[in-house]
């Protein structure tokens, strides 16, 4: 077989192979974009999906499904695949040639002697086909520090991207929790406030039709229906702000249709759980200023420049760096056709120690910007902490008090239900009094989703990664308190707070269900007394504290 065939067969082999490479490498092309959340969407977990959601699964689902998360993630695994990849940089380069040459004719070659101008006969000292073979190893050492100083730059870069990532889960998880409990508020509200909306609706007509046709007093009538209206419009302002919380959630843990998931359910009475803001605010500073990603980013972000520095000093060095290599001439002319040989080669760009000092400057000035930011966010974060921890405390403070109204206003609708079955009350205040306990009830929830947003917000500041406060605090779970209707005050009084604590203890020393309970069979008419002083609850018992003082 002649040499031209056989290049021929190398060169097509070659051209195959590396199509055949491009093609297998070459990543597939970008699908229809609703076909592709369609196959997302398919591929999430059904089975937990058809499960009413807690809080807890709506995170996980979220951490696991975020399509942002999902990019973060992928992020950091370029960030690493980069580092590793900077590491063969440190390799010394190992070169390999190779070469077949054919003449058509020979080379032939004469000299001239310089005395008498004549020339010699011509002669061959090159063969017609020549292959030739080199195998070179060189190591600069300059290149070999730059090299170093990258690689420790890259793995700086990686955990640059984890805190980017570890921010990103935070304000996601934060996002998660403000939207899971408006969701679950929102469906309450949708299933609590339907035949309610439609009852209030006929009691405002009512009263309209009754000051028409002047039956009862019209201030009367005028200030019931001023009262629902308001009423409704409160409502309907809380459902304006839970509305759109299903959708977002579906976002968050990425499904396209809101519809593609339930919800625990809440009742009136559920009791939620809270965290107190115990902890003392010196060691949520040190914890944050140890915990907080952007810290640590500015952190990784200064060693970088730092070693942008030496990089730049190293560069104004000489190159210098050994070599050493194996050789292959088949040339008939010469007696030895293979050799080695090593030694050590140098070089210096003069141009570049112009520039240098310039240079070094510059990284140096780099490197002390990134230090005042650094300090910038230290401060920051340190505020951030403060401010968290006032809106936390306050809005626990908040929530604690509404949920007492709460109770009260549910103990006043059952108060006012019961005189109208007895004949005593009147269907505008029951009416009334229920539209004042859903208001209170939404409140309640609205509140507590506020305070967990808040709380959200805290840990965030702090830094606190969220599979510690998954272990640490459970997030609310919705328990009913069936039998007795004091129940949800009564874990609120404990906490160490100084105003809010002396509230709770307060109606279940009341017994308002007792009393109900003894006036509602045997004195129908005794009721309608009670419910006036139910605004004024504790004025009774210092009344009957009072009684045996004197006697």
């Amino acid at each position: 077989m002649s040499n031209s065939s056989i290049l021929k067969r190398l060169a097509l082999t070659t051209t195959a192979l590396a199509t055949l490479s491009g093609c297998s490498v070459t990543p597939p092309d970008l699908g229809e974009i609703r076909q592709e959340l369609n196959r997302h969407a398919e591929a999430m977990p059904q089975e937990r999906l058809q499960k009413p959601l807690t809080v807890d699964d709506a995170i996980a689902l979220a951490v696991a499904n975020n399509l942002d998360a999902r990019v973060k993630e992928m992020e950091e695994v370029l960030a690493a695949g980069k580092a590793d990849l900077s590491q063969f940089a440190m390799l010394p380069e190992l070169a390999l040639k190779g070469g077949w040459t054919k003449r058509n004719t020979k080379k032939l070659t004469a000299s001239r002697d310089t005395n008498t101008g004549s020339m010699g006969n011509f002669s061959v000292g090159e063969d017609q086909i020549s292959r030739t073979g080199d195998l070179t190893a060189t190591w600069n050492l300059v290149d070999f520090g730059i090299a170093m100083l990258r690689s420790d730059q890259e793995e700086d870069r990686v955990k640059l991207v984890m805190e980017k990532r570890r921010r990103a889960l935070h304000l996601l998880i934060q996002d998660v929790q403000a939207a899971y409990w408006k969701a679950v508020i929102n469906e309450y509200a949708e299933k609590k406030y339907i035949s309610l909306e439609q009852r209030l609706i006929k009691s405002v007509a009512d009263a309209e039709e009754a000051e028409r046709n002047r039956v009862g007093d019209p201030m009367q009538m005028l200030a019931h229906q001023r009262a629902i209206v308001d009423t409704m419009r409160q409502i309907a302002e809380l459902q304006r702000q839970t509305a759109p919380a299903r959708a977002e959630l579906a976002g968050l843990m990425g499904l396209p249709s809101a519809s593609g998931y339930r919800l625990l359910e809440l009742k009136d009475d559920s009791f939620l759980n809270v965290v107190e803001a115990a902890e003392a605010v010196e060691a949520m500073e040190i914890t944050a200023l140890a915990n907080r990603p952007e810290l640590r980013s500015e952190e990784a972000q200064f060693r970088i420049d730092v070693k942008d520095v030496r990089t730049e000093l190293l560069k104004s060095l000489p190159g210098i760096g050994p070599f050493m290599g194996g050789h292959y001439d088949s040339s008939t002319f010469i007696k030895y056709n293979a050799w080695a040989d090593a030694g050590l080669h140098m070089a210096w760009n003069l141009i570049d120690m112009i520039s240098t000092p310039k240079r070094i400057g510059q990284a140096k000035n780099v490197a002390e910007v990134t230090r005042a930011r650094r300090l910038a966010l230290g401060m920051a974060v340190v505020t951030q902490v403060h401010v968290a921890d006032i809106q936390y405390r306050h809005s626990l403070k908040e929530y604690r008090l509404t949920e007492q109204m709460a109770a009260i206003d549910r103990r006043i609708s059952g108060l006012a239900s019961k005189s109208k079955q007895a004949g005593s009350g009147s269907a505008m205040e029951e009416i009334k009094a229920e539209a004042a306990g859903m208001l209170s009830t939404l409140r309640r929830f609205i509140l507590y989703s506020d305070l967990q947003a808040a709380r959200a917000r805290l840990n965030s500041a702090m830094g606190i990664d969220p599979s510690q406060p998954k272990d640490k605090e459970k997030e609310a779970e919705a328990a009913p308190a069936t039998s007795p209707p004091p129940a949800p005050t009564v874990p609120p009084a404990p906490p160490p707070e100084a105003q809010p604590i002396a509230l709770p203890p307060e109606p279940p020393a009341v017994e308002v269900p007792s009393e109900s309970s003894t006036d509602a069979p045997a004195e129908p008419k005794a009721e309608p007394r009670a419910e006036p002083p139910a605004e004024s609850r504790p004025l009774p018992e210092p009344a009957a504290d009072a009684t045996p003082a004197t006697g």
